[in-house]
């Protein structure tokens, strides 16, 4: 599924061409009763691109990774197109989408229908109460931005990711401390402490335990070199491996948690 990253990504994108060649485009694959006003044109985008059902929008996608060169040659400056197109080039690598010989082809077998985990996760953040929800979000944000800078920080993205997972670990380490009887010390600030505690009071299994720790060393400098694999698909994996198991840290322990 295209995430909202994205989808905000191809509203700024067809912010660049005149209104009636938007129209026309999204109208080919049956999105009706458009009226767009150059006055408040992102804006309408906006709303149109979040709404697009994901077989409409993956259709609407493909006819403009096919054609980028003509749309290219209807904008100027054109720098002001690469750029965009680069930002949605890489918004649509985060969601598992790569463009090869100008055709949209997914990279990632594990990509569905359901919503892309970070777009969950986030959600679930916000509506939690987690003490540092905020800056986990944050580092999240961060590791995607990274990403789509130009040239790509690979390694940021991996770090601010990292970042992420261990704040959140930290946080339910903390709360699952709160109603334990007696929990053991630990060290709030080392990864293996945390994890190791999480597990000592049942809060996961020891196969979680060495999942998580896995992620981790994954996720650390110079372990994520790529063997027969692009750089940016293997920052994309291990980032998507970080999403995952923050998901999973915050909704296990939103299932624990006493009342």
């Amino acid at each position: 599924m295209i995430g909202l990253r994205t989808r905000h990504s191809f509203a700024q994108f067809l912010e660049l061409q005149e209104p009636a060649v938007s129209i026309v485009l999204l109208s080919k694959y049956g999105v009706a009763h458009l009226a767009l006003t150059s006055s408040q044109l992102l804006f309408q985008l906006n709303n149109i691109a979040r709404g697009l059902d994901d077989r409409t929008i993956m259709l609407v996608l493909s006819e403009v990774v096919s054609t980028a060169r003509d749309l290219r040659s209807r904008v100027n400056p054109k720098y002001r197109f690469d750029e965009r197109m680069h930002d949605l080039t890489q918004c649509l690598l985060l969601d598992g989408y790569a463009i090869e010989s100008q055709k949209l082809i997914q990279t990632d077998p594990s990509v569905g229908e359901a919503a892309p985990v970070e777009d969950d996760l986030v959600e679930a953040l916000r509506n939690c109460a987690a003490p540092r929800r905020e800056e986990i979000i944050s580092k999240i944000n961060d590791s995607a931005q990274a990403f789509r800078a130009t040239p790509p920080d690979f390694n940021a993205a991996l770090v601010n990711a990292r970042i992420a997972l261990e704040t959140l670990a930290a946080d339910v380490a903390a709360d699952v401390a709160y109603f334990f009887p007696n929990p053991a010390p630990y060290d709030p600030t080392k990864w293996g402490s945390v994890i190791d505690f999480l597990r000592k009071c049942d809060e996961i299994t020891l196969e979680e335990e060495r999942g998580l720790a896995g992620v981790f060393g994954f996720l650390s400098p110079g372990a994520h070199r790529p063997v027969g694999i692009s750089q940016d698909q293997m920052t994309r994996l291990g980032r998507s491996f970080a999403l995952n198991m923050c998901w999973f840290l915050l909704k296990n322990r939103l299932a624990k948690r006493p009342s």
